[in-house]
């Protein structure tokens, strides 16, 4: 199957939210409402399979019946904080589609949109680091970012059990300065001063 990325439009509104709140559900994302999804719905871009393609291929050939419309995949966005650091969240991939390299061009997709906007760092919180590793990110302290620690994270409802890693790209080609031993990496070690709750 292959998959192209777009521009979410408002049709796409109700796909990410449902497809988002299935897996703020499962504790592996925050949830965005309809209203957040609407005021930031510049922010992200979405995958669909090809078939609206192949339908577009077969009325230039002449045929009248086509594949079904385009199906929605998956969501990414790129939300810039600041001049230098930018964002990408609320990364998600219909169960179904999970391995097929959908995540990885999404997320390519909003690098992308971050060099052509002058971005020079972009950075994500996951849970699944090795992911990131292999879009080119590298584990980070989320001390180190203090425009996302300060300014949101003290609202982010698993302040008192983040288990998220921050994982950095430099788009200058830089690579980040390595972790310090036992230098925190989540929320709750950095600002609280202990594990997360349920942690071992």
């Amino acid at each position: 199957m292959s998959v192209a990325i777009r521009q979410a439009g408002v049709e796409d509104i109700e796909a990410m939210r449902d497809l988002i709140a299935r897996y703020a559900r499962e504790d592996r994302m925050l949830e965005r409402s309809r209203d957040f999804l609407l005021e930031h719905l510049r922010d992200f871009v979405v995958a669909e399979d090809n078939v609206t393609l192949a339908r577009e291929a077969s009325v230039e050939r002449g045929v009248a019946k086509g594949p079904p419309p385009a199906r929605f995949m998956g969501c990414c966005a790129l939300a810039v904080l600041t001049r230098e650091l930018a964002e990408v969240r609320s990364l998600a991939v219909r169960p179904e589609a999970s391995g097929r390299g959908i995540g990885g061009a999404l997320v390519r997709a909003c690098v992308a949109e971050a060099r052509r906007l002058g971005v020079r760092r972009v950075f994500a919180l996951t849970l699944v680091p090795e992911f990131f590793e292999k879009c080119g990110f590298a584990l980070t302290s989320l001390g180190r970012l203090p425009e996302k620690s300060a300014a949101e994270c003290p609202v982010c409802p698993k302040r008192f059990a983040c288990d998220e890693h921050a994982m950095l790209l430099h788009l200058d080609g830089t690579a980040p300065r390595p972790l310090v031993p036992g230098e925190p990496v989540g929320y709750t070690r950095l600002f609280l001063g202990r594990e997360p709750e349920g942690s071992r």
